[in-house]
């Protein structure tokens, strides 16, 4: 089995997005993971490896394919959004020592290829969307009075909108309660929450939860997942929930419509409040499984890997 490095820059083994597939992955390849920044401790994990899985287009990717690390080396390279809206390292990565590009989303490929036109004579981004898990997010017994709401509280998951839609929708019908699982991360966006809390008469309307360390029995009793999202490169949030039975109800961001239900989708907060008000728990598990089941992408990531040996 050839060796298979996975080095994640941002997260760790148990949070990671390559968690639900390192199972399937340690049963084709000999497997090891890492979270480390540029420094001797990767140099070693990348000079045991016969491929190498570069999760995130971060420091740690400019460095390995800036040096010579990588030499007699397959590397795949998977991209989320923050790295190419909100940061200049894929204009120092070295993409000719990158064997194969993954995004998680169509509109993300398309917003990195039309910044940095140059990675096309290099690679080509292969789209493979995230899986969701459903023998971890099972079905539950969803609420349509419960809303779930879950990220950090910062500006680019856009819980302002939040506010506004729970003060909408309590004035319309008030047995609806939002439950927000994440936890502060930006004092601007602290202080404007605990004032409009206040100013808009939110108390009880919106719990703030904090983080959640078991998220599917979280998910089980929430009828309805609202995302107020900015952007997305996929949302895995929004699977996860569906996966469990709540019905989606999803701003209309940049490329939502390739991911995510166009029936689910709102871009004012009086269709958000309708949306909500017409919810149908269970209504979506089915396609999400579908469209995004754990196999699927598995055996996308799969055919990747095999491809490169």
């Amino acid at each position: 089995m050839a060796r298979l490095l996975l080095a994640d820059r941002i997260k760790g083994r148990r949070d990671t997005f390559l968690a639900p597939l390192i199972p399937v992955l340690e049963r084709h390849h000999e497997v090891r993971f890492i979270s480390a920044g540029p420094g001797p401790d990767l140099a070693e994990a990348i000079a045991w490896a016969e491929i190498v899985w570069l999760e995130w287009c971060w420091d740690h990717a400019v460095w390995a394919t800036r040096g010579d690390y990588l030499d007699g080396k397959k590397c795949v390279l998977r991209l989320h959004s923050i790295e190419a809206l909100q940061s200049d390292f894929p204009a120092k990565v070295d993409w000719s020592r990158v064997d194969r590009l993954i995004a998680v989303g169509e509109d993300i490929a398309d917003v990195l290829m039309t910044a940095h036109p140059g990675i096309a004579a290099h690679a080509r981004a292969e789209i493979v969307s995230n899986g969701i898990d459903l023998d971890r997010f099972a079905a539950g017994d969803g609420d349509r009075r419960k809303i779930g709401w879950v990220g950090h509280l910062e500006p680019k998951k856009n819980p302002m909108l939040l506010l506004q839609i729970a003060h909408a929708l309590h004035r319309a019908d008030p047995c609806f309660v939002f439950h927000v699982a994440g936890g502060f991360t930006d004092l601007r966006t602290a202080r404007y929450i605990r004032r409009f809390m206040g100013s808009l008469g939110l108390a009880g309307v919106v719990r703030f939860e904090g983080h959640v360390a078991d998220m599917p029995a979280w998910y089980a009793d929430k009828g309805v997942l609202l995302s107020t999202s900015m952007y997305e490169s996929f949302g895995l949030n929004i699977g996860e929930a569906m996966a469990v039975g709540a019905f989606p109800v999803v701003h209309d961001f940049p490329g939502a419509d390739l991911l995510w239900p166009r029936d689910c989708l709102f871009a004012s907060i009086d269709e958000a409040v309708a949306l909500i008000r017409s919810a149908r728990p269970g209504l979506y598990r089915d396609w999400v499984a579908e469209r995004y089941g754990m196999e699927r992408q598995a055996d996308a990531v799969l055919r990747i890997l095999d491809g490169l040996t």
